[in-house]
């Protein structure tokens, strides 16, 4: 039977989308996997893939390629090639009481979209579709974790794969809130969009929304501490010299495996993160969003760069997907190119805390205060906010100087291996 492809909801506020373009042709066969076409949101352009093979029909009333509609708008159909035949794109149209499944969704590594499957019974009347699983089509697996209807139906609307989730009902069961949650995770990791929105004026009040919803929400407070960056900024071989996000995020890494709960979030309590995913805060024409490094500890100083060269061309150019903003545990935002000392940071929601890098700059400092040595050295402040509720002064003190040591002390966390080198200070 045809299943139907609507405009997705990729994020949980999300109202309407933009069609950028078809990827398949009208008539076109569409394997299981390949994507038909590209959805812009409020947040990342993204490739939608079908997760059915069939002959791709689109109405006459399908949205032209750069028309926004509204969430759920039709845009084509799936069709089986035994039907293909008698099947009329501009006839047939679900109505509202169709049966749900997933005919379509994001690419590889992002979260599933929504699309109602309904088709035409042997009498003519609409007839429900079965509920088709994510990706491999088949019906729920019995070691699938348990889920309530309305946690189910929640995931269905947000654009949530429930089956990545961890469930906080009785036996692990996943239940309403943690969907909630993991959409605003999702939601609230971006601190932005790209220019399109911010021209129709949802930039400020995305960001207005989240920075409220995470001030009020948290028990945040900032701490200031100065490091003496001049080993650090002698690190270099040839032409590969590390940006601070790529330094900081590699010495943040080391210091989150020492200091977990900094790596933590609040979900009606403290929960640990298993892994350590770093954002970085990128300053594009339509606002600041934030990018996520992924596994940092696993990677490379040279691995890390590079991420994050692909991670702010991609911001700046509005072509992030949202698997390149989803899933943050901690945050790093710089302004130091603006000579801005320190700052206060805002706590990206769900995150323990967030590191705000301020400009280098060189001053005579004492080297030996009972001789009165002094020696100019090149120094940068850090600003760390942290959630109160989560860890106290007293432990988020200790991860700022462990911070500060591995920053003062290179050589204990980067090597040959990582591709650089050091000049005598």
């Amino acid at each position: 039977m045809p299943y139907e492809i609507v405009m997705p909801r990729l994020g949980w506020n999300m109202e309407e989308g933009t069609l950028v373009e078809w990827l398949k042709q009208d008539g076109e066969t569409v394997r299981q996997g390949e994507t038909v076409c590209t959805i812009e949101g409020d947040k990342a352009a993204t490739d939608i893939e079908s997760f059915e093979s069939g002959i791709l029909k689109i109405p006459d009333a399908s949205p032209p390629p750069g028309k926004t509609v509204p969430v759920g708008t039709l845009l084509g159909y799936i069709v089986s090639e035994k039907e293909v035949g008698t099947f009329d794109p501009n006839v047939v149209r679900a109505d509202d009481e169709g049966g749900e499944g997933v005919a379509v969704g994001p690419a590889e590594g992002t979260a599933p979209a929504r699309v109602k499957t309904t088709g035409l019974g042997q009498d003519g009347s609409v007839a429900r579709a079965p509920v088709v699983g994510i990706r491999s089509g088949a019906l729920r697996e019995q070691d699938e974790p348990a889920i309530s209807p309305r946690a189910r139906r929640a995931a269905r609307s947000a654009g949530i794969d429930w089956r990545r989730l961890r469930g906080s009902g009785r036996s692990g069961r996943i239940v309403e809130r943690d969907v909630l949650e993991a959409a605003r995770q999702r939601e609230i990791a971006v601190d932005g969009a790209d220019g399109k929105a911010a021209g129709r004026g949802d930039m400020r009040r995305i960001i207005a929304r989240r920075m409220t919803e995470a001030h009020r929400t948290t028990a945040p407070v900032t701490l200031n501490t100065e490091v003496d960056v001049t080993a650090l900024t002698s690190f270099f071989q040839g032409t590969f010299r590390p940006s601070w996000y790529d330094l900081m995020a590699r010495i943040t890494a080391v210091a989150l495996t020492d200091h977990p709960v900094m790596n933590a979030s609040w979900r009606n309590g403290v929960t640990f993160n298993e892994g350590i995913n770093i954002g970085i805060a990128v300053d594009t024409p339509g606002g600041v969003i934030a990018p996520v490094i992924r596994d940092v500890p696993g990677k490379s100083l040279q691995d890390i760069s590079a991420a994050s060269k692909r991670l702010i061309e991609a911001a700046q150019s509005g072509s992030l997907t949202l698997d390149q903003i989803e899933d943050g545990t901690f945050t790093l935002t710089n302004l130091g190119m603006y000579d801005i000392d320190a700052f206060t940071p805002i706590i990206h929601h769900l995150q323990c805390a967030i590191l705000g890098l301020g400009r280098t700059a060189p001053r005579v400092v004492v080297l030996d205060e009972a001789s009165g040595a002094t020696g100019i050295r090149r120094m940068m402040t850090l600003s760390l906010t942290f959630d109160h509720r989560i860890v106290d002064g007293a432990p988020a003190a200790r991860f700022l100087q462990r911070i500060r040591q591995l920053a003062e002390e290179p050589e204990s966390v980067f090597g040959k291996a990582d591709g650089i080198q050091t000049r005598p200070s």
